[in-house]
């Protein structure tokens, strides 16, 4: 399994809300705190977002898409002069999910979608990925991501049988075909975990280095494997994926472990092996300075917690 499929197998999208948005200028809302990933994708006309880490506006025009991977506070309207609200005080503009509402002036449709996560699960994936993507979607290899938010917007217009777990599953599939077509884009310039899978001489490599955690990995065998020597090796990996090769291996040994300890009766043991340590107190020790808690109480409080 590829790295990118290995880790959007492991997230767990509990609840995925979509709305549609009519609304005419001016119009403004602002965002509303909770463990999300965010969508907004301009159907047609324009709006601009302002991000509270970004200094400047970004204009979104008709087939634009926006994705949040953090749940950082922002404001969306149609010009930056616009006066915004809490969405709250739209309430009695929504029929369905649709929303309607404005000063009667230019129209603009767009469809904003937010997905309820597991933070613990997703963590692993934040840390490599930009904070948003924005993308645009006449872009010819954009074609698939396109076709997915068009089966999301009509589940949303003409809802049928199991319209809910019809759009959790495309709101899945919407995240993953937008980080492809991310990293596909060579136009950007990419650092961290997409860039290192996406480098002509990183990514058989790391692609390599996941199917086999286990194995005693060392940055020389590492090297090896890429055809390149050591030193160029270390400096190349660090600069484009900005940790060290071992510091990456180690990570991601502790980021499928967790996912074993949720999903499995497995032994600590025998997961500590799975994942490439010879004890089962070095495992321990990795797994408390990385996560916080040992392996056991990682596996108890999983266990116990219950769905939000």
């Amino acid at each position: 399994m590829d790295p990118l499929s290995a880790v959007f197998s492991s997230m767990d999208v509990q609840q995925a809300l979509v709305d549609r948005l009519e609304v005419t200028a001016p119009w403004g809302f602002r965002s509303t705190p909770g463990p999300n990933i965010r969508l907004i994708l301009i159907m047609s006309g324009s709006a601009v977002i302002q991000l509270k880490f970004e200094k400047q506006p970004i204009r979104l025009e008709s087939g634009h898409l926006l994705i949040l991977f953090e749940d950082v506070e922002f404001s969306l309207s149609d010009a930056t002069s616009s006066a915004t609200a809490d969405p709250s005080a739209f309430a009695n503009c929504k029929a369905g999910n649709v929303w309607r509402f404005g000063g009667g002036g230019i129209l603009t449709v767009l469809v904003a979608g937010r997905f309820v996560i597991d933070q613990r699960e997703v963590r692993p994936i934040l840390k490599v990925l930009p904070p948003f993507l924005h993308l645009q979607l006449d872009q010819e290899r954009n074609h698939a991501l396109y076709a997915v938010l068009q089966l999301i917007s009509l589940e949303i217009k003409q809802p049928g049988l199991a319209s809910g777990e019809m759009v959790d599953r495309l709101c899945e599939m919407l995240v993953i075909h937008a980080i492809r077509a991310y990293a596909a884009d060579d136009s950007r310039d990419h650092i961290g975990w997409l860039a290192g899978i996406s480098d002509k001489r990183l990514g058989k490599m790391i692609q390599l280095l996941h199917s086999r955690l286990d194995k005693k990995w060392t940055v020389e065998s590492m090297a090896a494997s890429a055809g390149m020597s050591r030193s160029s090796f270390a400096s190349r990996f660090r600069l484009i994926v900005g940790q060290s090769p071992l510091e990456y291996l180690t990570h991601w040994r502790i980021h499928q472990a967790s996912l074993l300890l949720r999903k499995s009766d497995e032994s600590v043991a025998k997961i500590a092996k799975k994942v490439g340590y010879a004890s089962e107190s070095a495992f321990t020790k990795i797994f408390k300075k990385i996560l916080l808690t040992t392996p056991m109480d990682f596996r108890a409080d999983s266990k116990h917690r219950l769905p939000s």
